[in-house]
């Protein structure tokens, strides 16, 4: 059965940050289902935490699919999965609030075709630098439209799928490097117009500045070849 919106949850083994993440969708309402991927087995205590936040079933429809492991390879089994006209792909170690589900399908509705993505806030969990990095992120993605997947990328099925869903094959940046598909074949890019918050726990245990500049360096050494092809067919066909 179709609903509007399939809420895709990618989770790495062993992580827990999901825990968080879940009630706070559950508690945002809306027509959707929410599809945690995973290589681990379902929790022990899943029925009771579903249960506990969202009633015995929870009012939003939770699955918990198992894969090998794999970021690209998660998501795109659980879009194989899903049952929803749109895919809201989030990071486990998102943050949202009550508002947030409600600007994400006002954009949706307002645009379709387009590629969505949120503005980053980070959380309280890592340096005082991250300031600067907010800065960045806004630039990378408002002045170079490469908004990465801790933005939390929303996408039509249709779309998702015409577009070959993320590629497996790359080792890093599978979801930066959909944005650049999805730009060279055509699609537009479009701010939701409202923040998501993520982790910055990262930056505070691997140090700051070499994990900045280590994204820096991975995002453009992607980026640029990428930016060749768009401009090819745009000039070329």
């Amino acid at each position: 059965m179709t609903c509007p919106l399939s809420i895709i949850i990618p989770i790495g083994p062993h992580e827990t940050a999901w825990r968080n993440l879940l009630p706070q969708l559950l508690d945002a309402g809306g027509e959707a289902e929410i599809l945690l991927a995973s290589p681990d087995s379902e929790p022990d205590d899943w029925s009771e935490m579903l249960e506990q936040w969202g009633g015995e079933p929870p009012n939003i429809p939770v699955h918990w699919i198992q894969t090998p492991p794999g970021r690209a390879l998660q998501m795109n089994e659980a879009a194989r999965q899903a049952n929803g006209e749109f895919l809201w792909f989030l990071h486990a170690d998102s943050e949202i609030n009550s508002e947030t589900v409600e600007w994400l399908q006002n954009s949706l509705t307002a645009a379709p075709e387009a590629l969505h993505y949120f503005d980053l806030k980070f959380q309280n969990d890592g340096p005082l630098l991250m300031r600067l990095n907010r800065w960045g992120v806004w630039i990378r993605s408002h002045w170079f439209q490469m908004p990465f997947g801790d933005q939390g990328l929303a996408i039509s099925a249709k779309t998702f799928r015409e577009l070959g869903g993320y590629d497996e094959s790359q080792p890093y940046g599978e979801d930066h490097h959909f944005v650049w598909r999805a730009r060279i074949a055509g699609g537009k890019l479009r701010r939701v117009g409202a923040s998501i918050a993520t982790s910055a726990r990262k930056y505070r245990d691997r140090g700051w500045l070499r994990t900045t500049c280590r994204h820096v360096w991975l995002t453009w050494r992607q980026a640029l070849p990428m930016w060749c092809q768009l401009w090819k067919r745009r000039w070329f066909g």
